[in-house]
């Protein structure tokens, strides 16, 4: 079984979504490595163990995240640090999924489609991990019940344009959690962040490499995900 950590970022045009699964046998190798990256950070920048890392705010410079003043440089520096952290998680996997907000159903759904997708192929079912916030609760009610999906090929060999392949390999309703009160939502959150920069760079992000932030994770990406994806990391899109 694995735990599927999902948050998303953007604007009031864009919405870019990560998912972050951690399989039950390296969960708490996992959080071991997590709390003492945390620590590490407060001994060496007094960084609150306990601060919440939100990442548009943590590389805006807002809010008193330490005892003593952390620059935006040095934000910038540790948000990449982090995602290197991310990306070396024994066996994790990050699915992405980005498109215009009006459409962040059809974004999830399609996200839901392939993580229940890799979970089947790998012999695994997931348990899904959210924020509190936007409740897709009743969209993966529907589709672990009725989930049509168009054949690549025109149709199916029943000779069906569509097939109902209900996400089975989800196990019960989604589970809503205060970020505040999780790392894994915390840490996603930041992998969301990097798509949507590396996606939509910002001019004053541009000076700390934000937009490249992204590559850090490139080696958890799952590129089999969307073999539409012009950059060949499996980011689901939608335009």
């Amino acid at each position: 079984m694995h735990f599927v950590y999902m948050d998303d970022s953007g604007d009031e045009h864009v919405r870019a979504y990560s998912a972050l699964a951690i399989a039950e046998v390296d969960w708490k190798e996992t959080f071991s490595r997590i709390k003492e990256y945390r620590r590490a950070l407060k001994k060496e920048y007094g960084i609150f163990v306990t601060e919440e890392f939100h990442a548009t705010e943590f590389v805006a410079g807002r809010g008193r995240i330490s005892t003593r003043i952390v620059p935006k440089g040095l934000r910038c520096h540790i948000f990449r640090e982090t995602l290197k952290l991310i990306a070396k998680f024994p066996g994790a996997r990050l699915f992405n999924a980005i498109g215009p907000k009006p459409t962040d159903s059809l974004i999830f759904e399609r996200l839901m489609n392939r993580i229940n997708i890799n979970m089947q192929k790998s012999g695994s079912n997931a348990v899904i991990v959210m924020d509190e916030g936007k409740d897709y609760t009743s969209l993966v009610r529907r589709l672990s019940v009725y989930n049509p999906i168009q054949s690549m090929f025109g149709r199916w060999p029943d000779g069906n344009m569509y097939k109902n392949i209900p996400l089975d390999h989800i196990l019960e309703d989604i589970i809503f959690r205060d970020s505040q009160k999780s790392y894994f939502i915390q840490l996603v959150d930041f992998c969301a962040y990097a798509l949507f920069r590396s996606e939509h760079p910002l001019a004053s992000k541009q000076k700390y490499n934000l937009d490249k932030a992204f590559q850090e994770l490139h080696p958890i990406c799952i590129p089999i995900c969307f073999s539409g994806d012009p950059k060949r990391l499996g980011i689901i899109r939608h335009t």
